[in-house]
């Protein structure tokens, strides 16, 4: 699942979790390298329990790593917690559950009580969290449909329809539930034919706001349900509909059907366009992860903003790449990819969040003079050009991005930390990422 989502079924706010990234506690299970979107997975849940219960008993951030690092050493936890213990005489009682949790098997995540039976129809239902009637409070019951969801990950299952309740007239309770699926552990690929003639469809050309992904499309409209964060674009980002179905970043489109090519994946999502009030919305199957494992499409929801007919220029963001040379003395030579972060204040040269060899970034060399050559994926570039550069910036002139650099010195090694203007940031509407190199 993404951060946003993630960061919402723990409660943490994602400004810690990617901190805790930063410090080595909670690294994502799974980094996109295309996109550099964070991935985390139910299991890891437990480690945010562990982490706030320790955190609970007064040790430090860089404490708690070293713990979780030396889980299996009960000799060296003692140690740890010995010294706290003569220091915070009233944190005794959160320094002994910790004692308690790492002398024996953690406890796993606590789960609900939940029954798995079919309806008359074969389908499978999942009944979860009761509640009594009257309920106190419309939170209550938005906090038993996400444990529900929880829930439904951890076994490994995919809820396609909206929350429902049973229980009897005048009763004194309700029990959530909600249709499930089953999903394989592993997830196939996605190569459909995109190739659909073009058909018009003039009222969604124009300006389209992501408002974000949802499990089934009642759930937009249903004020218990918060959206996820979206599969394609970012929440708050941008997709236009171009005249004539044009193509751009990933983005075509015909009569019905939005067209996604990621280059190694690509898919038709069929979309459908309604009124509400002063709104236009788009409801756009989103074939993701749990499509990929069996399962059924989610729903990405777009806000239409505008009807204008736009063009590729027009919409594209690109900076000014006419700039004279100046030298830098520092940053000639090679430099090799080290990491991929989300913003620079992620970066140490202690914590890698994106394993080297899934790199696609993967080498550049500084020439004097403005030369430049880079290694993306397999593929090596030194035409001048289409790229050179000038002190303080990689000048991209293929896709008319101006990527800014800054070098660090950390223990006697250079680190270069380059702004990575990707699709997101050319056609989606967000702020860039970086690359971190190392010098060779």
């Amino acid at each position: 699942m993404r951060i946003g989502e993630f960061a919402r079924l723990t409660g943490m706010p994602i400004s810690v979790l990617r901190h805790y990234d930063k410090e080595g506690l909670l690294c994502p299970s799974h980094v996109d390298y295309f996109t550099g979107y964070r991935n985390y997975s139910v299991d890891q849940i437990e480690q945010v329990h562990k982490i706030e219960l320790l955190k609970s008993s007064g040790l430090s951030l860089k404490e708690i790593r070293d713990i979780l690092e030396h889980a299996d050493d009960v000799k060296f936890i003692n140690g740890i917690l010995d010294r706290r213990e003569s220091e915070y005489q009233n944190m005794l009682a959160a320094i002994s559950e910790v004692r308690y949790m790492f002398g024996k098997e953690m406890e796993k995540t606590r789960e609900i009580e939940t029954v798995m039976e079919k309806n008359s129809f074969g389908e499978m239902i999942l009944k979860g969290p009761i509640l009594p009637l009257p309920l106190a409070h419309a939170e209550d019951f938005q906090a038993a449909c996400r444990r529900l969801d929880l829930e439904i990950r951890k076994k490994n299952l995919q809820r396609i329809s909206g929350f429902m309740t049973y229980g009897e007239e005048n009763g004194k309770e309700i029990q959530v539930a909600a249709k499930v699926l089953e999903l394989r552990d592993e997830a196939g690929e996605l190569h459909e034919d995109i190739n659909l003639p073009f058909k018009e469809d003039k009222q969604v050309v124009g300006k389209w706001k992501v408002l974000g992904e949802y499990a089934v499309k009642e759930d937009f409209y249903a004020q218990n349900v918060e959206a996820r964060e979206a599969f394609f674009g970012n929440k708050d980002g941008e997709i236009y509909f171009l005249p004539g179905g044009e193509d751009y970043w990933i983005f075509s489109w015909t009569k019905g059907y939005l067209k996604l090519d990621g280059g190694d994946q690509t898919c038709l999502c069929r979309y459908e366009v309604e009124d509400d009030q002063e709104s236009r919305y788009m409801f756009v199957e989103n074939k993701s992860d749990e499509y990929l494992r069996g399962g059924m499409p989610t729903v990405i929801v777009l806000q239409q903003i505008d009807n204008k007919r736009y063009n590729r220029r027009e919409i594209a963001r690109e900076d000014n790449t006419d700039m004279p040379f100046v030298s830098d003395d520092r940053v000639l030579g090679d430099w090799k990819a080290f990491d991929f972060i989300r913003s620079k204040e992620e970066f140490s040269p202690d914590v890698r969040h994106i394993p080297q060899d899934r790199m696609m970034y993967k080498h550049m060399h500084f020439g004097e003079g403005g030369d430049f050559s880079s290694v993306y994926m397999d593929e090596t570039m030194s035409d001048k050009e289409m790229q050179s550069w000038t002190k303080g910036y990689v000048l991209r002139y293929y896709n008319h991005t101006a990527c800014a650099y800054e070098i660090v010195t950390v223990a006697d090694r250079d680190y270069m930390i380059i702004e990575w203007k990707s699709g997101d940031y050319r056609w989606g509407g967000h702020d860039t990422n970086y690359y971190v190199f190392v010098r060779e």
